[in-house]
This record gives C-alpha cells, structure tokens and sequence, in this order.
C-alpha cells in the first residue's frame, strides 16, 4: 500500500501529487516543494533535493534518516536520488501533476469505448506508450526509466 499526498509548491501556484511506496517514509519526509516558477528563486542542496524537469523536492533528510532501517538501508546509504528513484517518495505518476492531466486525456479516448471496444484498446495503447515518450523527450526523470531508448 502507498500513501498518496498533495502538496502545495513554495509559490502556491502548483500542487504536486507524490507517493510513498509502502508507506514507509511519513508525510513530513517531503519537507518543500519548488515549481518551475519557485525553483529560480531558491539554492539546491544536492544533499537534501532532487531536480525533476524544472521542479525540486526538498527532502528533510534527517526524517528519513529515521527510517533508513525500514528501508533496507544504513542511514548514510539514503540520498534524495535513491529516495525519488526507487518510489520511496516520488511523483504519484511521471510528472507532479500526472494524474490530472492523463486522466484529461483518457476521458476523451473513453468516448471510442462507448462505440468500438477494440479500437478503443488500440487507442489507449498507443496513448499510453505515445504519452511515455512524449515525458521521457520532455526530460521527466522517472519517464526515462520506463520508455526505452
């Protein structure tokens, strides 16, 4: 089971959704959130945060230090990348605003369904693998790890 959160970004106009594989790490594990917008603004500390296509997720690092046993890790194994990386926290979805905007898309696409089911699965295949390349080629970091080469 994951635990799933919103967040809000340091400028208030984005709202990301992250996940926590296993619920393992707790909500405070996120400690800010940077969209393209705030990010500018602010320093990166490669100790504590992770760069994803212009947004940064400040991870309080101490938190998760707590919960490296839990984790399968000694303390000073964990770092922001194996957090992001391996799902531990991360984008719930490729991108921070991932489940809004695909499920935009498949509504449209399940219109076909009503009509033609098999059209409809051939659509939503091609949407899917189309719509991985698309984030990959846009530099999100976990659709890089899905959307072969």
């Amino acid at each position: 089971m994951c635990m799933a959160l919103e967040k809000e970004c340091v400028c208030g106009k984005e709202t990301a959704r992250l996940h926590h594989l296993n619920s393992i790490l707790p909500y405070e594990t996120v400690k800010t959130i940077y969209c393209p917008s705030c990010s500018k603004d602010g320093g990166f500390d490669a100790g504590t945060m992770i760069r994803d296509n212009g947004w940064i997720i400040e991870y309080d690092m101490e938190v998760v230090s707590l919960y490296a046993a839990k984790m399968g890790l000694s303390r000073d194994g964990v770092t922001p990348e194996l957090i992001f990386d391996e799902g531990y926290s991360a984008w719930q979805g490729f991108t921070p605003t991932d489940l809004h905007q695909a499920n935009e898309e498949k509504t449209a696409l399940a219109q076909v369904a009503k009509t033609d089911k098999a059209k409809y699965l051939q659509m939503i295949r091609e949407w899917s693998i189309n719509r991985a390349r698309k984030l990959k080629e846009e530099g999100w970091r976990k659709a890089r790890e899905t959307v072969e080469a």
